[in-house]
């Protein structure tokens, strides 16, 4: 390689460009009649530069090969591979410079391929030359062989480890050297010169403080880092992958992969029942194969230890051969519960639902279960799970005890039903963190009603059962969904609005058709999606009508009068919300008439707002403030975080910069306290204005406005998505004008 030569090449670009930036301001100054020589003169610049670099690319193209060599070379070796391309072109998007998404969670159950699946990425990420450098950390602690489980060390099991590692690869391996905040100042500023891609391999592994402080520190990181993590548990952040088992196809392409390099043989009927049994879990399917080739099983010896023998490491247990130790018929009850839920089960919800009435035999069944290792029991929670792959197998159990499993599905439903009814209320929200551990068990009880009633058309032909099922979903929907509202699971409160709507209608309840129908309005709404929500807000108002009850008639008023607002038909608007408003005035001490009353006067607040008028903005917000502070509602934390973030955009607005930081660290506070995340990020974006506008903290306000930004995606505020992003990019560039213009003193 010619070094000076490339150092010429890199002062004529320079050259060129600083010709072409004179030139691009000459054409600005001539607006559209820009005269033809300096478009030539331009065009002729970029040119150069376009020519000049690709001699550059030339000279270096063998640096390059060695470059990517080297980045290879600090991969783990790659896998043969089968099957994932969904997953691999859902990542290698999210890991293009122009995509938001900055971290990337794989997550399944141990041996599912996870870390195949990240290699994979990351060798592809190489090739295609996504990332100038690629760091790969395991947190891994134990490996799986052909004779059991064996320990090994963990390259990182801190982040100070993987601070350390990331220094070494970056340039500055002395990093360990220095105080743990240095350390993270000086990743940054290391990961802020070069495009990097981080793989942090079982993540799971790491204790919940260190996943809490990497978390931290990837968040703040720069733009140019990008991240995968794999983990056996859910990393709340980002682009997530949820991996199951290889579909039929895959696994037999991989056995057959993996049998021409052992030299062994199974039949297509073997490879299925192998295939059956272990879900297309890959590593359950490699180590069959290995245990014959290497060990010298037969078939059938390797197929019987992996149905009878518990002590199996792979699946940790074995199904058929704990099965059949079960003693009675209680222990099957339980495991037939456990395995119709998506996730962990309390032991009041088990003994219930179970219908076993002897405390001494319901305690001995779930000891029992424990002793096989067939159940997990979490004791903070005195809560029970089984893993993925035990729950399939089950599973299969379930057609030789169909009255038992009709009796436990129609009992799960009642028995969440019951819990919600007991836990939702708008007084108990201090205790909705409680209820929302069994959330994903209550949405499946929720949708097992919806399959019980999906095919019925007709309220007159319901049979008592029926209206029974689609009665408890109605209460679900109703009670749960609020729940799901304002702790910021809007997906899910949609999916369950919309369920519970069939059965509403089949039910001709129609209050729960309007409300669910509103429901889904303002999801729509706050995503963005305006006529949708329209449409929904039309049809709950259609319903409301009905039923004659002023203050549901009020709501669906007050929904569609928001969304006009949006839409730009104010006039409409303010009919509606002052209709609204007029009617609550009929209702002084009943509890939603106040809360209508309050998002009326704050809907007309964001009607002035809107229009400019700020002072009458300020009013109807301070008299929204008011009304929710009213004492009669003896509950004043759950909403005003709302009218307090309204006024603080006013007091922006009108650049009284004090006042408004006071009213959105007020919000903030609010909002925090009751769990609102939409309002939180409200309220971190107003404050990171406030910062922004008034030339102050411009740190706290990147990271305001990054942690608000995480809680629009996560709700799919588009709306406030856009916003702010563009607030981001506006205190980037202040950020860098700032530092560029500072003195140089070194």
């Amino acid at each position: 390689m010619d070094k000076e030569e490339i150092t010429h090449l890199e002062r004529l670009i320079e050259l060129h460009k600083k010709n072409l930036y004179t030139l691009e301001e000459m054409l600005a100054k001539y607006g559209a009649d820009q005269p033809l020589h300096l478009i030539n003169s331009v065009t002729m610049e970029k040119e150069a530069i376009a020519r000049y670099t690709k001699q550059i690319e030339h000279l270096t193209s063998t640096g390059k090969e060695r470059e990517k060599s080297a980045l290879l070379a600090n991969l783990p070796r790659r896998p043969y591979f089968v099957g994932r391309e969904e997953e691999i072109k859902t990542i290698l998007q999210s890991l293009q410079p122009d995509n938001r998404t900055f971290i990337v969670g794989i997550e399944g159950i141990g041996g599912v391929g996870k870390s195949a699946l990240a290699i994979e990425v990351s060798h592809r990420c190489v090739e295609q030359e996504l990332f100038e450098s690629v760091i790969w950390i395991s947190a891994k602690e134990s490996v799986l062989t052909l004779h059991g489980v064996e320990p090994i060390i963990p390259e990182a099991k801190s982040l100070t480890d993987i601070l350390i590692t990331i220094g070494a690869a970056l340039g500055n391996p002395t990093i360990g050297n220095l105080s743990l905040p240095e350390q993270i100042r000086r990743a940054y500023n290391l990961l802020a010169r070069r495009t990097t891609l981080l793989i942090l391999d079982n993540f799971e592994s790491l204790s919940r403080k260190e996943q809490h402080d990497i978390l931290e520190f990837l968040r703040r990181s720069p733009i140019t880092l990008k991240v995968i993590v794999t983990s056996r548990e859910r990393v709340a952040e980002g682009q997530i992958i949820r991996l199951q088992g290889l579909t039929e196809e895959e696994s037999a392409a991989l056995l057959k992969w993996d049998a021409r390099q052992k030299n062994i043989h199974l039949t297509d009927k073997q490879n299925k029942q192998l295939i059956e049994l272990t879900g297309g879990l890959p590593l359950a399917l490699l180590w069959v194969q290995g245990q014959i080739a290497v060990l010298g099983y037969s078939v059938t010896q390797v197929l019987d230890r992996l149905s009878l023998d518990s002590n199996i490491p792979i699946l940790q247990y074995c199904f058929n051969h704990s099965w059949n130790l079960l003693k009675d018929s209680n222990e099957k009850k339980l495991l037939f519960i456990l395995a119709l839920h998506p996730e962990a089960v309390s032991r009041e919800a088990l003994k219930e639902i179970s219908g076993i009435e002897n405390e001494e035999e319901f305690e001995n069944a779930l000891s029992d279960l424990l002793q096989l290792t067939l159940t997990e029991h979490e004791p903070d929670r005195d809560y029970f799970s089984i893993l993925p792959l035990t729950r399939r197998f089950i599973r299969t159990q379930f057609a030789g005890n169909r009255k038992f499993i009709q009796q436990a599905e129609w009992r799960t439903a009642q028995y969440y039903s019951r819990l919600v009814s007991q836990m939702s209320s708008f007084k108990e929200w201090r205790g909705y963190e409680k209820l929302l551990l069994d959330r994903n068990n209550i949405l499946s009880a929720a949708q097992w009603c919806y399959k019980a009633i999906q095919k019925k058309t007709s309220s007159s032909a319901l049979t008592k059962r029926t209206r029974d099922i689609a009665a408890t979903l109605v209460q679900i929907g109703l009670q749960f969904g609020s729940v799901l509202w304002q702790r910021a699971y809007w997906y899910d409160r949609l999916t369950l609005a919309h369920a519970a709507l069939k059965a509403a209608e089949l039910l001709s309840d129609w209050k729960s058709v309007s409300t669910f129908a509103r429901n889904i309005s303002w999801i729509y709404f706050y995503q963005g999606d305006y006529l949708r929500a329209l449409r929904w807000a039309e049809e709950a108002l259609s319903a409301t009508t009905l039923t004659e009850d002023k203050l549901l008639i009020a709501a669906a008023k007050r929904s569609l009068g928001t969304v006009e607002l949006r839409l730009g038909n104010f006039d409409r608007s303010r009919t509606l919300l002052m209709d609204v408003l007029q009617t609550t005035e009929e209702f002084p001490k009943d509890d939603y008439g106040i809360y209508s009353r309050g998002f009326a006067q704050y809907g007309l607040g964001d009607l002035e707002y809107e229009l400019g008028n700020l002072e009458k903005a300020r009013e109807w917000y301070q008299k929204a403030l008011e009304t929710w502070q009213d004492p009669a509602r003896k509950d004043p934390i759950r909403h005003i975080s709302y009218a307090l973030n309204g006024l603080g955009f006013v007091a922006l607005m009108q650049k009284k910069y004090v006042e408004a930081e006071h009213f959105f660290r007020e919000g903030i506070r609010s909002a925090e306290e009751f769990g609102r995340v939409d309002e939180l990020a409200r309220g971190q974006f107003g404050l990171a204005s406030v910062y922004f506008e008034s030339n102050g903290d411009l740190d706290s306000a990147l990271m305001l406005v990054n942690d608000s930004l995480d809680n629009f995606q996560r709700q799919g505020m588009q709306r406030e998505i856009r916003q702010s992003q563009e607030l981001h990019e506006k205190i980037l560039e202040t950020l860098s004008r700032k530092r560029h213009s500072q003195p140089d003193h070194g």
